[in-house]
């Protein structure tokens, strides 16, 4: 409002003066929490080294072709289909899922979205915000945790069609015989189309929508039908059947798909990840994954060797308990499945004496104020490399590994906040 203006005038005026004072928190990341690996040319998000393979209990899956160490950054990717709980609204970038709700800007026709900057708001509106404005407060309604996923997909697929319904159908309906494999994409020159096909020719591996999921389908089904918009291009009644059938397919699809993050008070937010969407879960994961400010990236935090297939976890890991946790899939892993005896039988495998003394110097280094964070994490990559030979082992490993995801972790939400202060410093100071 215009009575408020001088308000906000006052407080910016304060805000470039307390960073002309030097106040500001930092903009330079450190330690910087980057590729410390080769890259891959096609795709400059992904190390080099690492392929898709395909595995009978796992199904799709990526695999080292080479070895990797404790520490190595294998990825670090965005994606265009992000959601979240309708609760998250006005707290994340509903483009990104950035957190970033004091800086937060809305849609300009709705008030219920929100975008941490204008390159978001504008691409959000251009692939799906378009189709959900004019019914967005019914959506918030008939939408579950994350489902409205489907119907985004369906909407980016059209919009890469140049909203022609007509060849979006004669492309879809077409029988699919192969399977996808998103790695022959060159993401160095994206086409969204290709990535829009690659996704839309998955394997739904036999998952059928379940009766919650159809009843979801035909909510949207109804609510999106009542906006114009989307009512002026499907028009006909083969159009409604098409779009229909597209949803259910794509409930049954997506989601196996989606990598689903939760914030510290148990709210939900998704990504469909272009590569991300290969890794497979195990309970005792080579890698942890951190979600932050749009970028998810994934460190490994013991070696793979060439050969062994790479997994993550997207529930309970050994060595940090989730009470409550219940995965929506049956784990197969090597620490649940029937082999999983042998595993359980190396959590008291012997550790060498000089590794409970390195642990202590290890210790002392952690706990100093005045050392390094860019020491710190260097420390406790090497220390991984040097007593990797002792995994599972719970008393020494198991401890050690929860304070090496955590400073990961703080040190990837740090570097987010640096470079988001960074950016908007070199736009607005």
């Amino acid at each position: 409002p215009d009575k408020l203006m001088a308000k906000l005038l006052e407080r910016e005026r304060n805000c470039r003066q307390r960073i002309a004072d030097g106040h500001s928190k930092g903009t330079v990341p450190n330690p910087r929490m980057g590729f410390n690996v080769d890259i891959n040319p096609r795709i400059p998000f992904l190390a080099k080294g690492i392929a898709m393979g395909y595995d009978p209990k796992f199904g799709r899956g990526l695999v080292a072709e080479k070895d990797f160490n404790a520490g190595d950054l294998i990825l670090d990717e965005t994606s265009e289909l992000f959601v979240h709980e309708f609760s998250l609204c006005f707290q994340r970038c509903n483009q990104c899922s950035a957190s970033l709700y004091l800086i937060l800007i809305p849609c300009r026709t709705c008030v219920l979205l929100m975008y941490c900057s204008e390159k978001c708001r504008e691409l959000h509106w251009k692939l799906f915000h378009r189709f959900e404005c004019g019914v967005v407060t019914k959506l918030c309604c008939v939408s579950g945790t994350g489902d409205i996923i489907t119907p985004r997909f369906f909407f980016y697929g059209l919009t890469q069609f140049g909203d022609d319904l007509q060849a979006m159908m004669e492309y879809c309906e077409k029988e699919v015989s192969t399977q996808s494999n998103p790695l022959e994409l060159d993401f160095a020159n994206l086409d969204r189309m290709e990535w829009f096909r690659v996704l839309h020719n998955t394997h739904p591996r036999g998952l059928d929508s379940s009766p919650g999921g159809k009843r979801a389908v035909a909510s949207y089904f109804v609510v999106f039908l009542m906006n114009p918009v989307v009512k002026s291009i499907i028009r006909t009644e083969a159009h409604r059947q098409f779009f229909l059938r597209s949803l259910l397919r794509y409930s049954s699809m997506i989601h196996p798909l989606a990598t689903t993050f939760f914030t510290s008070d148990g709210r939900m937010f998704a990504a469909v990840l272009p590569i991300g969407s290969l890794l497979n879960h195990s309970c005792d994961p080579h890698g942890i994954q951190s979600l932050n400010y749009g970028r998810r990236k994934v460190i490994l935090v013991r070696p793979v060797r060439k050969g062994e297939q790479i997994f993550v976890s997207y529930g309970p890991i050994w060595w940090r308990h989730i009470p409550g946790a219940v995965l929506p899939f049956k784990c197969r892993c090597v620490v649940c499945d029937q082999p999983g005896r042998e595993w359980h039988s190396l959590k008291g495998r012997p550790i060498p004496l000089k590794a409970v003394k390195d642990m202590l110097v290890l210790k002392e280094i952690h706990e100093k104020a005045d050392v390094h964070p860019a020491t710190k994490l260097i420390a406790l990559q090497q220390f991984m490399k040097r007593y990797a030979h002792c995994h599972p082992n719970e008393a020494f490993l198991g401890s050690f590994l929860k304070v090496y995801c955590s400073f990961l972790e703080m040190s990837c939400e740090t570097e987010g906040q640096r470079l988001v202060r960074a950016r908007l410093q070199a736009e607005f100071v």
